[in-house]
């Protein structure tokens, strides 16, 4: 199951796991960490001159930011022995599915020729469907030889060119994205990285419900087995138009006022996860500080995407936009 047939196949790597969790100490604390001196700066990028995001942002703009955490994930992964892969092979295959979305997204509206291998820049998506998604085929050809690929991995994946076809494009990005992670989820998995991944399930179901009942959509979002919380609780919520009953389930303060918009959901259940793991690495198991070094890459590199796109906001609301 290493790789998961979703990820590439690397030359092996024999470092012991203690070697790669002192790597990854020392690199964590060259992490930028002032988050309201970043905000206030007049020019945010230059205030991160000393950080390892700085090349990329120089080099890439904003859009940088993003690129540092693919080559991030690449190189960690490079340096994970046999079991650490096959033990993070979903948390890796979790995140390549933002990649395959956002390269079919810029396919299907037919941007300019690049952009596709821009997303896929040291991207862990298998060489097989990176081959796919930069070929020279209209899109629903490609489809169909994408469907061929991933079926071969597991049915589950049957009829994607078909749901694309009845229902359009953007049903069919809700359907590949419950699919995978359906498929991530049915692998085995130490109990840490499944009890992360059934946060991200949460996280997942929560945003699909608080954006049809915030934009009042009349169709019921697909909902993804494997959370702490069962779909059908979602289901009878959505029926109810009542966040809050789903809420509960979380420790969140001040409900009403946290989540009066999606966006506001989104930061409090991120910052909520963030919570849950921080205390991850204290149990002093490899794959709990490897799991939070990780998390916190992809925390600091969405934050800073963030500040770097609301420059014009006042630095309160930016700040709120955190996750802590």
């Amino acid at each position: 199951m290493g790789n998961l047939s979703l990820l590439k196949k690397l030359d092996e790597c024999e470092y012991p796991d203690d070697f790669l969790v002192a790597r990854l100490h020392g690199k964590k604390g060259s992490l930028f960490r002032n988050w309201e001196f970043l905000i206030a700066s007049s020019n945010p990028m230059e205030t991160m001159q000393d950080t390892p995001f700085y090349p990329y942002l120089r080099k890439y703009a904003a859009a940088g930011v993003w690129r540092f955490l693919r080559n991030e994930h690449m190189w960690v992964y490079k340096r994970m022995n046999r079991r650490l892969r096959t033990i993070f092979g979903p948390y890796f295959a979790y995140h390549e599915i933002n990649t395959l979305i956002k390269s079919l997204r810029c396919l299907y509206s037919k941007n300019e020729d690049g952009i596709v291998a821009q997303q896929l820049h040291n991207s862990l998506l298998h060489n097989d469907i990176q081959k796919i998604l930069t070929g020279t085929q209209d899109f629903p050809d490609m489809l169909n030889d994408l469907e061929a690929s991933l079926s071969s991995i597991s049915r589950n994946f049957y009829g994607l060119g078909g749901h694309y076809e009845k229902n359009g494009f953007s049903a069919l990005e809700l359907f590949l994205r419950e699919k995978l992670l359906t498929y991530i989820l049915l692998k085995n998995q130490s109990p840490m990285l499944k009890t992360f991944l059934q946060y991200m399930v949460d996280f997942h179901n929560c945003m699909a419900l608080a954006k049809n009942i915030g934009w009042q959509v009349e169709l019921e979002p697909a909902f993804i087995n494997g959370g702490t919380l069962e779909p059908e609780k979602f289901r009878r919520t959505f029926l109810r138009k009542d966040l809050g009953a789903v809420l509960k389930s979380f420790p969140i303060p001040s409900r009403e006022e946290s989540v009066s918009s999606p966006p506001e959901l989104e930061i409090v259940l991120l910052s909520l996860i963030t919570h849950e793991l921080k205390g991850w690495p204290y149990q002093k198991t490899v794959v709990g500080g490897v799991l939070f070094y990780l998390w916190e890459q992809f925390r600091y590199t969405r934050n800073i995407s963030m500040v770097l796109s609301t420059i014009q906001l006042e630095d309160e609301a930016v700040s709120k936009s955190i996750i802590a």
